[in-house]
């Protein structure tokens, strides 16, 4: 009875340690140079940053699976010229700043080099967006005329002109030191973000152009425990 419960005990233990070697809790922050995606031209990357908390769960010394939630600053640049109206010649030029939570969860494999592991990772994520702004400077004939400073709405109402739901996919490649992660990475939209009743519900004809995130980033992961 003795060696049962002492059997069971040692059981408990070793599972346990186990459990908490498998699985642990990160922190991440980066830089991300980040686009939206349209069949028009005028957008370039624009620069931001995202932060936030990870989850790695390895399932052996080669594989593992890392999530987390992170705050993800997504937008572009915009530059274009409008065309020309008999005399008038209009460009406009500014930035779209859009805020997300975001939910990626990436299968990475690893390979060690001595004291150091080289690290692919692929995954979908999840984004919910918070909302954002955009200013535009309007320049017509050279001069500017009055800019376009407005909050950008996100939902499914036709009062939000763009969808607050993403959905992607992202890979990377990085190298692990001890606990410590750096990883380059490029994540793109499968979702069009712009929403059809907005669209519908205006009382103007829009041109409807499909917008989809993408980002370019650069990702620094501590893993807490050893």
């Amino acid at each position: 009875m003795k060696k049962t419960l002492y059997l069971t005990a040692m059981a408990i233990v070793l599972t346990t340690s186990y459990a908490q070697a498998q699985f642990k809790i990160g922190a991440r922050a980066g830089f991300s140079l980040t686009n939206l995606l349209v069949a028009t031209e005028g957008t370039k990357m624009r620069p931001g940053f995202q932060v936030g908390v990870v989850g790695d769960y390895a399932l052996s010394n080669a594989f593992s699976l890392q999530s987390g939630i992170l705050y993800a600053m997504q937008g572009c640049k915009y530059n274009a010229k409008e065309g020309s109206y008999m005399d008038y010649h209009t460009e406009m030029k500014g930035t779209y700043h859009l805020n997300y939570i975001q939910v990626p969860v990436h299968a990475q494999y690893k390979i060690g080099l001595g004291g150091i592991k080289l690290l692919f990772q692929a995954g979908p994520y999840l984004g919910y967006g918070l909302g954002g702004k955009v200013k535009i400077d309007v320049i017509v004939n050279g001069e500017k005329d009055d800019p376009i400073n407005e909050k950008i709405k996100m939902g499914s109402g036709k009062d939000n002109p763009y969808k607050a739901f993403d959905f992607g996919l992202g890979f990377g490649a990085g190298l692990q030191f001890g606990n410590l992660q750096a990883a380059l990475g490029y994540q793109f939209g499968l979702i069009d973000l712009v929403n059809a009743k907005y669209i519908e519900a205006q009382e103007v004809s829009i041109e409807r152009n499909k917008i989809k995130n993408a980002a370019l980033s650069l990702t620094l992961t501590y893993l807490f425990g050893k």
